[in-house]
């Protein structure tokens, strides 16, 4: 069976809060995405609508950033979280970025919204965005990539940092009942930012991250959005193999198989989270292989 060539992106669009689930549950926009019971109802209410199998937390892609500093507003619209204020004027600015403190704020929430699914009997699958996006929600992306080579052993520096407080966050999502982890670095694809930058950088900064994770994702499953996987694997990072599942199930489904029946399968990819309502024409999983 042939793998996906060029992978479409069909889902690219913000996560739709159902206004019927907030109204009956007497739950806030603002609230739905910053408090951990709120979100909990909210993602199982969204389950439920639109015939999943998963819960997907969180609702935006602002969390990691705002953990870093980022300035994010809330409305009370379904608009969703959205970057006000980078933290970070200049590449220079870059050299004051800690590792992340997951024990406070939006992202401790979202931890604890992790635990209240799993003792509800969810299966639940973390949104986690890559190096570059995070940088690209903390520093103007122009600044940042016209300052890549100038200030490269910063950036170098920088993406350590960011390399160790991903990591520990996915620990942290899989030690409180993910099943699945959401990996998208859509700011650093090879198709943006050249064979090179990919190579040096981006690629090679998201392989740092899913080689240290093999070991450490305890019976979890990491989920390449198709544009990362596909990347990963024309800058000859990984290679990729389909892996049969049942007929007639939704990729949701299909996913929570792996997890459940193939322990050896610990990355895959080559398709979107996004459609785990859907069921599959085509019965397999695409599992890569990091090299």
């Amino acid at each position: 069976m042939g793998k996906p060539i060029q992978f479409q992106c069909k889902w690219d669009t913000a996560e739709v809060l159902p206004n019927t689930i907030l109204r009956s549950a007497g739950i806030s926009y603002y609230q739905a995405h910053t408090e951990r019971q709120a979100m909990a109802l909210v993602a199982e209410g969204k389950r439920i609508v639109e015939c999943d199998s998963i819960c997907r937390i969180p609702f935006c892609v602002t969390v990691e950033a705002e953990a870093f500093g980022a300035k994010v507003v809330i409305p009370e619209d379904d608009t969703g979280p959205t970057i006000r204020g980078y933290r970070f004027s200049s590449m220079e600015q870059i050299a004051e970025l800690d590792e992340i403190d997951l024990t406070c704020g939006r992202i401790n929430e979202m931890l604890s919204c992790i635990a209240i699914l799993r003792d509800r009997g969810n299966a639940i699958a973390v949104n986690v965005e890559g190096p570059f996006t995070i940088l690209g929600l903390l520093i103007d992306s122009a600044e940042l990539f016209k300052g890549i080579y100038r200030q490269r052993k910063l950036l170098e520096r920088t993406l350590c940092v960011l390399e160790n407080s991903i990591v520990k966050y996915i620990e942290a999502c899989v030690a409180q009942g993910a099943i699945i982890i959401s990996y998208a670095d859509p700011t650093g694809a090879l198709e943006l930012v050249g064979p090179k930058l990919y190579q040096e950088f981006s690629g090679k900064s998201s392989y740092n991250i899913l080689k240290r994770l093999d070991s450490k994702l305890d019976g979890a499953l990491i989920h390449l959005c198709g544009i990362s996987s596909l990347s990963l694997e024309r800058a000859g990072f990984c290679l990729s193999r389909p892996v049969s599942v049942p007929e007639a199930c939704t990729y949701g489904n299909s996913l929570c198989h792996i997890v459940a029946e193939h322990k050896d399968v610990k990355l895959v990819g080559h398709n979107c989270m996004k459609s785990t309502p859907v069921v599959q024409k085509n019965p397999v999983v695409w599992q890569i292989e990091l090299k």
